[in-house]
């Protein structure tokens, strides 16, 4: 399924060469058996001219039929399913060659008296590329609630596709929202009309949220990565 839709993608300007040879070629049988048609005066040969205006009208459908097809498998069905099919690159950990130990501690040392308690680190995004791959609502720390809108930035060159995801904090599972393949700045994930996600769906915690983005030869970028909350829909 896979390599079938890279196939249509790859080679998707020859298949619509291909099949706009073939709809001439069906167009001109058309013409010349319509004329036949109607210049024929015995029946064998109207009947033969219409079995010919017959086969040429079946010939144009067909390639209009492969022509619609090959257009909604890449627009909209190739981004979708690539995007489930193709997993992130996993980066490789190095040890090193000689371990070592740190030196046991041979005193502790009580907190300086007057010493402030540290405050909680403010969250960050990690792997964004501003005005290139970015999310622009929800931004690190946002709490959400409800149905809610992801919007974000997606302008790189030779655009691919790209998908969004989520999981939760401490679990290493990331599971798809939806993806797309047109390029946006500061607009809805997926496009204008899309990218809605109902939060009531999962369970109220802290979240990560990703963008992963690939070129048109299915290299990724640097993934993009949000921490926000979500909250328990009102009255629940």
């Amino acid at each position: 399924m896979e390599d079938l839709l890279r196939f249509l993608k790859t080679y998707e300007g020859w298949i619509y060469a291909f099949l706009g040879i073939a709809a001439l070629i069906g167009l001109r049988n058309l013409v010349r058996a319509w004329e036949a048609w109607r210049s024929a005066v015995f029946g064998l040969e109207r009947e033969s001219a219409l079995l010919r205006l017959r086969s040429a009208v079946t010939l144009l459908v067909f390639t209009t039929g492969l022509a619609l097809l090959e257009f909604i498998t890449v627009s909209f069905v190739y981004p979708t399913a690539v995007a489930f099919f193709q997993p992130l690159p996993t980066p490789t950990v190095t040890l090193l060659e000689t371990p070592f130990s740190l030196p046991a501690s041979t005193s502790t040392s009580a907190p300086a008296m007057g010493a402030s308690t540290p405050s909680p680190a403010t969250p960050t995004s990690e792997g964004c590329l501003p005005g290139q791959i970015e999310w622009t609502y929800p931004q690190a720390g946002d709490v959400l609630q409800g149905k809610v809108v992801l919007r974000g930035t997606i302008n790189v060159p030779n655009l691919g596709f790209y998908k969004y995801e989520y999981r939760a904090v401490g679990t290493q599972d990331w599971l798809t929202i939806a993806a797309g393949n047109r390029p946006i700045v500061d607009q809805p994930l997926g496009g204008e009309g899309s990218g809605e996600w109902d939060t009531e769906m999962v369970t109220p915690g802290d979240y990560e949220l990703r963008l992963v983005v690939y070129d048109n030869t299915n290299q990724p970028f640097p993934a993009c990565i949000v921490p926000v909350r979500i909250l328990a829909p009102d009255g629940g």
